[in-house]
């Protein structure tokens, strides 16, 4: 029989705080929306904590918007680039790992932070995450090949993962779940302002100075944000009102377990990179029929099942208690979670290799097109969180309405009604940013209204973790559907021969190896890609179907189980 898990936590820490907070009585957890945060104080709120609170959130603000806005230039000039980047360094077909690599280590290490976190406080874990995040960033400047941009990109997505994970911490422990929502789209709003301007100024930084020079660009800024961290927290130290606040608090490193769930660990990170390694290695370096392949893509979703059983039965010390997950709401918000964010990034992905096949010689909208999904992205957040914090829609009506308008945008790519090389169709990639933005703000509120509060803390670091896996997983897919239709396509259109052979290699290590073949070869190359990239949307789509299959359950459910219940009540959290 597994262990309880959580007394086996020092309870002096900020995180097992939880636990005890649940059982406030009736009366003080009435305004549970506005008031109980994820990580709660030592003492009872009133109107002069509430100051204290507000206070500290202009102290801790700069500091997390410093980390936010580094993070967000590092993903959007990557997003922008990643293609061009790995042509430039002859590995085109390997162009999406430049992107999953460091979201490999996000998702495998954001568990890390909150595990540690009850051992060795915010404040401690903060200065990893953001030393981390520099450190790899630096590594990137001085990367040389691919591999080496690889191997620094890991370091990259340790800090990311922490950094993320935290900020949602700290600001839930300052306003709490229910202004989580409007907190989470001023952030949105944010990363989306810093991706519109960090998508054309990294290509031009590119262009003009190198790769290099961008990544360079990101180290000063990140370590600004480690300078601006350490004032903060120096400033909170200095006022006797948040001497009690968690954010101060150390945790206890001695009661760490001696003995690490390193069983946890090893089955955690073969669940995320197996199935990413067997869509890349699938009709690349192995043909889908080898039998390596095959037992590739057969472990990926046993090493999955057999991690949540692990950890829910077998570990002592669990990297992720798994108690909070079976139960149908969480499960249904959770898919819904893999589902969106999964869409997201596939198609994001796709964009700017699909423009550049298809502007292959003539002016193109590239540097401006995901720049327009991250223009509509922040006015979806602050949409959302606003009906939200204001109970003007239930949370799962606007999840279903939303649902129904991703799957449209979807569906308008696979037909290819959106044309995101030109840039009359740039409204179009706003509306598509619009309904992924009011979908940040509903999920992380859904997730945490889904489960009791002393499982929010696993519950938050699950959710990043499914969030990271799943855009993950969209890149690999839309990445090999690519690979595997294009080279068919090039091969029935040039017949099977060596010249063709060597025409398809060259062209998976760098597009731009097709200027000089004939106009014939030149084009059959060209429409076989983007064959390719529209075949990959069906994977998108099919995502989309089953997200409003799940929303509607939602509200289904809620409509049939509580016909006298209101909606705001039917999804809040349960005490």
């Amino acid at each position: 029989m597994a262990a309880t898990h959580h007394n086996a936590r020092p309870e002096s820490t900020c995180l097992s705080a939880v636990a005890d907070h649940a059982q406030i009585d009736e009366t003080n957890s009435s305004n549970l929306n506005e008031q109980d945060p994820l990580l709660p104080l030592s003492s009872p709120r009133d109107e002069a904590s509430t100051a204290s609170e507000n206070g500290l959130l202009w102290l801790m603000g700069p500091a997390l918007l410093a980390g936010i806005f580094v993070k967000a230039f590092d993903i959007a000039f990557l997003a922008t680039s990643y293609s061009r980047l790995a042509s430039d360094l002859q590995h085109f077909k390997d162009a999406s790992w430049v992107m999953l690599t460091a979201s490999i280590c996000s998702a495998i290490f954001v568990p890390v932070y909150s595990y540690l976190l009850a051992y060795h406080g915010i404040k401690r874990m903060m200065f990893i995450a953001y030393g981390s995040f520099a450190f790899g960033l630096a590594l990137c400047t001085i990367s040389t090949s691919f591999w080496q941009l690889l191997g620094s990109r890991f370091v990259v997505g340790f800090g990311s993962s922490g950094i993320t994970l935290l900020s949602m911490i700290v600001i839930n422990e300052i306003v709490g779940v229910k202004q989580l929502a409007i907190w989470e789209s001023f952030v949105t709003c944010i990363e989306m302002g810093t991706s519109m301007a960090a998508g054309p100024l990294g290509s031009w930084m590119y262009r003009s100075f190198g790769w290099h020079s961008a990544f360079l660009l990101e180290v000063l800024f990140a370590l600004t944000g480690v300078v601006v961290l350490h004032w903060s927290f120096k400033k909170i130290a200095c006022h006797a009102r948040y001497s009690q606040s968690t954010l101060l608090k150390h945790g206890d490193p001695s009661q760490l377990p001696s003995h690490a769930d390193g069983g946890g660990w090893l089955l955690l990170i073969l669940a995320v990179t197996t199935p990413l390694v067997a869509f890349t290695l699938g009709d690349n370096i192995l043909r889908w029929t080898d039998p390596l392949e095959v037992a590739l893509l057969i472990l990926g979703p046993l090493f999955m099942v057999t991690f949540v059983v692990y950890e829910l039965k077998i570990a002592s010390f669990p990297v992720i208690d798994m108690t909070p997950i079976f139960t149908k709401k969480y499960l249904s918000v959770l898919f819904q979670v893999f589902g969106v964010i999964s869409i997201l990034n596939s198609i994001v992905f796709i964009i700017p290799p699909y423009i550049q096949v298809r502007a292959f010689d003539g002016p193109s909208f590239e540097d401006w097109a995901l720049t327009c999904v991250f223009l509509g992205f922040p006015i979806g957040a602050i949409s959302g969180g606003y009906l939200i914090k204001n109970n003007i829609l239930p949370v799962q009506r606007i999840m279903l309405a939303n649902a129904m308008a991703l799957g449209a945008c979807c569906s308008l790519f696979a037909m290819r009604l959106i044309k995101p090389e030109a840039a009359q169709h740039a409204p179009l990639l706003v509306v598509f940013g619009i309904s992924t933005g009011l979908w940040q703000s509903c999920l992380l509120y859904a997730t945490l209204s889904s489960t009791e509060k002393k499982w929010w803390p696993q519950t938050l670091a699950l959710y990043y973790l499914i969030e990271t896996f799943g855009a993950d997983l969209g890149m690999a897919l839309m990445s090999t559907i690519t690979r595997s239709v294009a080279k068919i396509g090039i091969r029935s259109s040039l017949g099977d021969s060596k010249t063709t052979e060597r025409i398809i290699l060259d062209a998976m290590r760098d597009l731009k190896s097709v200027r000089g073949l004939n106009a014939g070869a030149r084009t059959a190359v060209l429409v076989a890609f983007e064959k390719g990239m529209h075949t990959a949307f069906f994977v998108p789509c099919s995502l989309a179907a089953m997200v409003i299959i799940l929303a509607a359950a939602m509200n289904t459910k809620h409509l049939d189980k509580n016909p006298e219940r209101s909606d705001n009540e039917a999804i809040a959290p349960t005490n």
